[in-house]
C-alpha cells in the first residue's frame, strides 16, 4: 500500500513533461493515450487513485500500472504496444500481389476484383474489408 501513496505524492516538476501530457491528452493519437497522460494529470493534481478510476471506468490496478509505468519508462509509456488490436485477415506479404493482379484486369469492376480474391484465397471478407486493404496498401486500379 505504501508504493500506491509514494505515486500518488509523486510530483511532476518538469515543465516539458507536463506540457507533453497535456498536449498528448488534447491531441492524442488515440484513446488509450489520451485517457493515460489525463490520469498522469489528475493524479498530478492530487486526484486520489480510486477517483481516478472511477473517472475513467477502470479498475485501480489499471490505472496503477499505468502510473507504475510511466515511473519506470516516462512518457513513452503512455503509446499502445504493437501488436495490439484485431489482425487483419489479409497478408500484405502473401496476399497484396494476388489483389494487385485482380485489380489490373479487372480494374472497372472492384466487386469481380473481390470475389475473385475471396475464391483464390479461401479468405471469407466483407467487401468493405477488401476496400480498406486497397487503401491501406495503396493498391490502385490500373489497367494496361
Amino acid at each position: 500500500m505504501e508504493q500506491v501513496v509514494l505515486l500518488l505524492i509523486m510530483k511532476i516538476t518538469d515543465k516539458q513533461i507536463l506540457k507533453q501530457l497535456i498536449n498528448i491528452r488534447d491531441n492524442g493519437k488515440n484513446k488509450q493515450e489520451r485517457r493515460r497522460a489525463g490520469a498522469i494529470l489528475l493524479s498530478n493534481n492530487d486526484v486520489h487513485l480510486n477517483d481516478i478510476a472511477k473517472i475513467y471506468s477502470v479498475t485501480t490496478r489499471s490505472v496503477f500500472g499505468w502510473f507504475k509505468e510511466f515511473k519506470e519508462v516516462g512518457i513513452a509509456s503512455l503509446k499502445c504496444k504493437s501488436g495490439r488490436g484485431r489482425k487483419s485477415l489479409l497478408d500484405p506479404d502473401k496476399h497484396k500481389d494476388i489483389i494487385q493482379n485482380h485489380m489490373t484486369l479487372h480494374p472497372h469492376q472492384p466487386k469481380t476484383a473481390y470475389a475473385l480474391t475471396v475464391e483464390d484465397t479461401g479468405i471469407q471478407m466483407s467487401y468493405d474489408t477488401f476496400k480498406l486493404f486497397l487503401k491501406k496498401h495503396s493498391i490502385t486500379v490500373t489497367s494496361e
